[in-house]
């Protein structure tokens, strides 16, 4: 088994909405989601953000509109008949111009959602196109820095979700040494098949950062369990992720029979959780864990003063 790699990630911040990393070069109109502040299509820096964009596409919109009540304005001033049509329709055309611009103002943000929508789905393609050349360009640079590649695919898989860009980066996260102090995922990275490698990951999530281990992870954990008990240190795997659902009372209900499976296998602060949980709520249908507990107790616990009666 090939030594872990100890790695230094740069900080990940996860957007507010997911598109808030897409790009759009004004130039030739390529997307991409990561940073940088050349086109990789064109190499013009004319990269803007799609809320920019849709927000500089609105404003012209708005701007044509102006631009033709002035028009009808200078129109219909040109062919008055007199000077009192003259003035009515220079009038009638300011009263007109300065209700639109107050109308605009009002509807601005309004607008620019709608166009910020319009430039979505109207180039959905291009987007797709331009996230997949993001993925390749990580891909390409990943026999040269892994780590690297690694931040990049992050980037992508804000936008492009799916199994294969998830396999890529959990095939990268599994040759890192992973600590506590690093922006770890875990339900980003759930696939629909089992995977061997993701696990792992798991497994090593269950013991860094036990708040990750949540439903979609337990659920996939329960799907493969029987194939994760083939792996080696398997069980023992399981039992971590068992020591992460007993944080929270509705996992521990929800997950008992699993949790029962392996709650011989817990460490003692982790049993001393589920037995404290136990004893809090002892009316909660826990489908034969806290009989299981209180085997476990009087087996391995009946001396430590910690606990009590299960």
């Amino acid at each position: 088994m090939a030594k872990k790699k100890p790695v230094v990630l740069r900080p990940f911040k996860a957007p507010r909405y997911s598109f808030d990393k897409l790009r759009v070069c004004k130039r030739c109109g390529t997307f991409t989601a990561l940073p940088g502040e050349r086109c990789k299509h064109c190499g013009r820096t004319a990269l803007v953000t799609v809320e920019g964009r849709a927000a500089s596409l609105a404003g012209r919109r708005m701007a044509a509109a102006l631009l033709a009540v002035v028009l009808l304005t200078l129109i219909s001033a040109y062919f008055a008949a007199s000077g009192a049509q003259l003035a009515l329709c220079l009038a009638g055309g300011l009263v007109l111009l300065l209700a639109l611009v107050a109308a605009q103002r009002k509807a601005r943000a309004a607008e620019n959602l709608r166009a910020l929508d319009e430039l979505l789905g109207r180039h959905i393609g291009a987007i797709r196109q331009g996230l997949e050349i993001n993925r390749q360009e990580a891909v390409s640079v990943l026999r040269e820095n892994d780590t690297l590649a690694y931040e990049k695919l992050r980037e992508i898989a804000v936008l492009l979700r799916g199994d294969r860009i998830a396999r890529q980066r959990v095939a990268l996260l599994h040759g890192f040494r992973l600590r506590k102090d690093m922006d770890l995922e875990m339900e980003q990275l759930l696939l629909k098949d089992f995977e061997p490698l993701l696990a792992e990951y798991i497994g090593e999530v269950a013991r860094l950062r036990r708040d990750l281990i949540k439903d979609r992870t337990l659920r996939y954990v329960q799907r493969y369990e029987a194939q994760i008990l083939e792996m080696k240190d398997g069980a023992s795997l399981l039992a971590a992720v068992a020591g992460s659902a007993v944080r929270m009372k509705r996992y521990a209900l929800l997950y008992s029979a699993f949790i029962g499976r392996y709650a011989h296998l817990l460490p003692r602060d982790r049993f001393l959780r589920l037995h404290q949980l136990i004893c809090a709520y002892p009316h909660e249908a826990w489908n034969g864990l806290d009989v299981r507990a209180k085997e476990i107790r009087a087996a391995k616990y009946r001396w430590d003063p910690d606990f009590g009666q299960v």
